[in-house]
């Protein structure tokens, strides 16, 4: 588990460090809130288009050879992106860290399921929570050592920890407690077929949720949060740093208590209607609220790291309703639209706060309203077709379709 949560740990850093230093990089690269927001969710982008290609390699080879193999691609970006010097070479330092990143969860997912799947939920909350120090890490912490170091020494260091977590991976990691039986076997001739996966009634009611649940938070955490903190409420570097990063050990504590709320709520629907409501109400205070006092910036913002975390009953959800042979293919699957909404929401926030605002560095309250009551609007829409779907769990070779 230490070297699963390690890997989830540098996952979250490199996806949520450009956040705290947008501000920075807009200056000092001249980069717009447009290309802003293309940089921040292209590592969502190139995360999702691997989704299914590493379900279908984890389900053939199993994780401890593709995850020791494809983090190194995250290795390759930090490294350019220690040494770029501009925009395009910053996107495709961005595209490698999310390609590299893609196995470090859902490895670690699949891993659970075969050695412990009766205690998934738990198990799944743990790593998020405890991986989620990263975020913590791309918080204050990244703020200090940019303005001390500058930022690309973070990244420098970053690329030293991947070799050290792949080298791990390979030592540790054990694909499997049993020797895989001849049923077994035959089901995995069948990995490349996808199409199972998605023709499944309730996989397709639960797809805008994937899109919309994990992209709403991070498109604050990840992206906006520093930017509307500094644009609209006035804060410093080391006060921004600050809130992000009470936010992010909100959602570290989050990912915990939502991964134990499924017995307490008595299903993982309520659980996910209560998450999203607090998420929506979040983003509808801070659309309309006016500048207030830091404390009552921490605690709005908090709250708002709590109710993020809910996304671990939404991935329960999913492992919930396939065998564990196919858990590859649905978990990289579901993954593929987790991370490909959060590119899609971020590339389309990015549009909207520069047409709104001209295309001026400085955005106005306007466009962030627009954005967030977008992003808001949108999540409400996914949590409706949500509803529709069910909780049983679905045997092997059923299309329900």
């Amino acid at each position: 588990m230490i070297v699963l949560c390690l890997g989830y740990t540098l996952s979250q850093f490199l996806r949520i460090s450009v956040g705290v230093l947008a501000p920075e990089l807009m200056d000092t690269l001249h980069i717009s809130h447009e290309n802003m927001g293309v940089l921040g969710g292209v590592f969502f982008l190139s995360f999702a288009f691997f989704q299914i290609p590493s379900g279908i390699l984890l389900d053939r080879f199993g994780p401890r050879r593709v995850m020791s193999i494809v983090i190194l691609f995250a290795f390759l970006g930090s490294v350019l992106f220690a040494l770029a010097d501009n925009y395009h070479s910053l996107l495709i330092a961005r595209i490698l860290m999310g390609f590299g990143c893609s196995i470090c969860l859902m490895g670690s997912l699949v891993l659970i399921t075969k050695w412990a799947p009766s205690n998934f939920s738990v198990l799944a909350g743990t790593i998020l929570g405890i991986g989620g120090i990263g975020g913590l890490l791309a918080t204050t912490p990244l703020s200090m050592l940019a303005d001390t170091y500058g930022w690309r020494s973070a990244f420098w260091i970053s690329a030293i920890v991947i070799s050290i977590i792949a080298l791990l991976y390979f030592i540790i990691i054990r694909d499997d407690p049993k020797v895989v039986d001849d049923g077994e076997e035959e089901i995995m001739k069948d990995s490349l077929n996808i199409l199972k996966i998605i023709r499944q009634r309730d996989f397709k009611f639960m797809v805008p949720m994937s899109l919309m649940s994990y992209s709403s938070f991070v498109v604050v955490l990840g992206l906006w949060g520093a930017s509307y903190l500094k644009d609209i409420q006035g804060l410093n570097s080391m006060e921004r740093g600050n809130i992000l990063m009470l936010m992010a050990l909100s959602w570290n504590i989050g990912s915990f208590v939502f991964g134990y709320l499924n017995k307490f709520f008595g299903g993982y629907k309520r659980v996910i209607m209560f998450g999203s409501c607090g998420i929506i109400l979040f983003l509808i205070i801070i659309s309309f609220i006016p500048i207030l006092d830091l404390n009552y910036l921490f605690i709005l913002f908090s709250l708002f790291g709590f109710f993020g975390a809910f996304p671990v009953a939404l991935i329960a959800h999913y492992q919930s309703l396939h065998d564990k042979i196919h858990m590859g293919k649905a978990l990289t699957t579901a993954n593929f639209f987790n991370f490909g909404g959060v590119f899609l929401i971020q590339w389309i926030t990015g549009k909207i706060i520069f047409f709104i605002n001209g295309g001026a560095l400085v955005a106005s309250k306007q466009s962030y309203v627009c954005a967030f009551l977008f992003v808001a609007f949108s999540l409400f829409i996914a949590l409706i077709i949500y509803m529709f779907s069910n909780e049983k769990k679905i045997t092997t070779g059923e299309s329900h379709e």
